[in-house]
């Protein structure tokens, strides 16, 4: 899948489930892809830097995302 598609996935999550803790969230995304735990983590940062479809709640150790 491309990262857009992921991106869009991500983006529908959240606005159906409300707030997510952010490794949940890659762990969740990257197991149903198949794919790497930092292209997840790279797509949430697209999303917060570039495209500004979320917002991130930095927590050390969990962040919260929505």
């Amino acid at each position: 899948m491309s990262n857009k598609g992921i991106r869009r996935s991500i983006y529908k999550y959240i606005k159906r489930f409300g707030k997510q803790d952010t490794r949940f969230i890659i762990d969740i995304f990257s197991t149903a892809f198949n794919t790497t735990k930092q292209r997840i983590s790279g797509n949430l940062s697209c999303m917060k830097c570039i495209d500004g479809t979320i917002n991130i709640i930095p927590n050390k150790p969990h962040s919260i995302m929505y």
